[in-house]
């Protein structure tokens, strides 16, 4: 779908004629609409009236004046709502109201940037220890690092009212079910839930805001750092934009490489969680098998790359590597292997009495709240939502080499199993018809030392669901802002939705089912209740009524 296609949406022309300031159309896909701050809620409610898109990210910009940037996407289209800011008590509305998974970002807002955000029930620390000094933002252009003084103490928020006689589990961040540090209080009543809280911002290493200092290249090999397990895809979104900001196309055998290598970088990820979910649910024996099985795709990739886990597979321009015919028998040799293995683990998920009784009918999200919550990846898959960036804005060799959707409808824990391991079964067929077509020609193209100046949006399908970039470069040799919103950030918000009503022994699995990862988070939030129609809605009656209110908008 081109931009002159996007305006053509109804939806669009209501917004346009009478809140627009002006229209843009940076790049094909993408459509820029500059409104005031007064504007935005009115201009949100006609997108959602239409069911048109969702919000995939917000993104803060510093220059001569402050922005704020809403992304809307659409299969492969993308709306951009910039909102201009004063420097001095710049505010925007909350638009929690009408998307609840909006509270995260604009969180992030008011803490990095300094921007008021009004009528939003969330305003404690995201990414920062609560003794943070005020009036400090560290990803405004004048941030001075040496202002900081602090002893770093970050406390976890309480999810229930001094003298409630509810009685709080707290969970973390140093615990055994946990891979990476986080902190998770639970309400109980009883064994049963009945709200929750979590901080998710100890692993923070402050990314983005090194990104500004360091070369496009430098920037190549720290971004690969946000996560170990989904290294490969945080490159690719990042190459991808960059050479789309340049002008510059990598070659096809390039592309198709790039492809190789994020599904297998899928088979690594899937396979690392389902251990770790297995081992959440008491079958360590299953834990032990998917753990050894994982070997034999590490071991393709350390063939291929030579690394493990931070594969470096990515140049600015193409790729580092080829493939070679042994290299290729290798591959295929494994995925005849993982056909067999993922057969039985689906026989297993599906089957075994013990297993069912952890997974099914346990944590049930419909397609209607998953849409709600903004969640992404095989948690919207499982509950029915087609959202999958490889195929609704196929990017490198996709569009050559489809993959096939896996959705199912259930929407329980055992549905995100069975979307996790069939997707392997999809990509095992994809990457062995791009084995048997793998293009002649050149591994990698000239690209410019300095970007031209511009901003781009890149999105790809981590393993966990839609990661996204977006990127500004001034015409320097460094960037000027690259944001990332990593699939965790809006996937965690349905835990504390879906927590509400389970009983204590569930949320180790809620929180599993997931496959949340920490390092990509970067960020914490507390996730108690929402703003609908005017007042705080607790989650609890979210669920009751305001899965009617917004099937009914």
């Amino acid at each position: 779908m081109d931009a002159e296609a996007l305006l053509d949406f109804d939806v669009l022309e209501k917004l346009l004629l009478p809140w627009a300031e002006s229209v843009a159309s940076p790049e094909p896909e993408r459509v820029d609409v500059v409104l005031a701050a007064e504007d935005l809620v009115t201009a949100v409610s006609t997108l959602l009236d239409a069911h048109w898109g969702y919000l995939a990210a917000i993104t803060g910009l510093d220059g001569e004046q402050l922005e704020v940037l809403y992304h809307f996407c659409q299969d492969a289209a993308v709306l951009t709502l910039r909102v201009p800011l004063p420097k001095e008590n710049p505010v925007v509305p909350s638009l929690c109201g009408l998307i609840p998974s909006a509270t995260v970002h604009e969180q992030e807002l008011m803490e990095m940037f300094g921007i008021t955000v009004t009528d939003t029930p969330h305003t404690g620390h995201l990414f920062l220890p609560d003794d943070w000094p005020a009036d400090v933002y560290p990803l405004r252009k004048e941030f001075d690092a040496s202002v900081v003084v602090g002893d770093g103490r970050t406390a976890a928020p309480s999810p229930v009212e001094p003298g409630s006689n509810k009685f709080i589990v707290p969970i973390g961040p140093q615990h055994p079910a946990l891979k990476e540090p986080a902190h998770f209080e639970f309400a109980v009543d009883g064994e049963i839930v009945t709200d929750g809280a979590v901080r998710l911002g100890y692993a923070h290493r402050g990314i983005e805001k090194a990104t500004e200092s360091r070369t496009w290249t430098q920037d190549l090999y720290l971004l690969e750092r946000i996560c170990g397990i989904c290294s490969h895809i945080h490159t690719l979104a990042y190459v991808l934009g960059v050479e789309k900001l340049a002008g510059v196309t990598a070659p096809p055998r390039a592309q198709a490489i790039r492809v190789l290598v994020a599904e297998l970088e899928r088979f690594h990820s899937h396979l690392l969680w389902f251990g770790v979910a297995a081992h959440e649910a008491g079958f360590d024996t299953l834990f032990m098998y998917t753990w050894r099985d994982r070997e034999t795709v590490m071991d393709i990739l350390e063939n291929l790359t030579g690394n493990r886990v931070n594969y470096s597979a990515n140049l600015l321009g193409g790729v580092k590597f080829d493939v070679t015919p042994e290299q290729i028998e290798m591959i295929l040799e494994g995925l005849d292997f993982f056909d067999g293995r993922i057969e039985h683990y689906l026989n297993v998920v599906s089957h075994d009495g013990m297993f069912l009784q952890r997974t099914r009918n346990i944590g049930v999200m419909t397609a209607v709240q998953a849409e709600q919550l903004g969640c992404v990846g095989p948690n919207a898959r499982a509950s029915g939502v087609t959202r999958d960036v490889r195929i609704e804005a196929p990017y490198a060799a996709y569009d050559v080499f489809p993959v096939e959707p896996i959705i199912a409808t259930s929407g329980d824990l055992e549905a995100r199993f069975m979307v996790r391991l069939q997707e392997l079964q999809a990509s095992s067929t994809m990457l062995r018809r791009l084995l048997a077509n793998l293009p002649e020609g050149e591994l990698t193209t000239r690209m410019p030392r300095k970007i031209k100046p511009g901003e781009t949006i890149s999105r790809v399908e981590a393993p966990r669901g839609e990661l996204l970039y977006f990127i500004k470069s001034n015409g320097a040799n460094m960037p000027d802002r690259i944001k990332v919103r990593t699939p965790t950030l809006v996937n965690m918000a349905s835990v504390m939705s879906l927590a509400v009503g389970h009983q204590l022994a569930d949320m180790p699995m809620l929180l599993a089912g997931v496959d949340p990862c920490f390092s990509c988070n970067d960020r914490a939030v507390s996730v108690k209740s929402v703003g609908v129609d005017g007042r705080i809605w607790s989650w609890a009656e979210l669920r009751q009524y305001g899965i009617d209110w917004y099937a009914n908008k």
